[in-house]
């Protein structure tokens, strides 16, 4: 892996908030790995102003949540331009793919883990997504 290569790395693996980060190929293998510390309390007015998210509604035994594998930019199609890939009505089957989450400058396919109707759309296109959000909610 070239220098610059590793610099990009390494800056997008600290702008993701990640402590470990392992990758191997055939010719390599790279582990960058932070430590985490607790860090003192801050005061109020330094908390974070991220909105906090609406409860969602209770989640039927016939109803399936599909979360977010990893954080990245959730999109909803293809190209900024296309139809998104599923939409709130829609019939999908196991597998289908019904959106892209983008990680480390890769894209990432989100597929139905199983067959039913979108009931709802629970994030927008071009958005920034963490770990476990809820991303559609399906009716089997």
């Amino acid at each position: 892996m070239k220098t610059s290569e590793l610099k990009e790395l390494i800056q997008i693996f600290n702008e993701a908030g990640l402590s470990k980060l392992a990758i191997k190929n055939q010719a390599e293998e790279i582990t960058l790995e932070k430590q985490i510390t607790i860090a003192k309390q801050l005061p109020p007015a330094a908390e974070s102003t991220k909105p906090v998210q609406p409860a969602s509604k209770a989640v039927s035994e016939n109803q399936l949540v599909v979360k977010a594998p990893f954080i990245g930019t959730f999109y909803a199609a293809p190209q900024p331009q296309a139809q998104p890939f599923v939409q709130v009505g829609d019939q999908v089957k196991k597998g289908q793919q019904l959106g892209i989450i983008e990680a480390m400058k890769m894209m990432n396919e989100i597929k139905a883990p199983a067959a039913g109707r979108i009931v709802e759309l629970q994030a927008a296109n071009g958005t920034a997504v963490e770990y476990d959000q809820p991303l559609f909610l399906i009716q089997k």
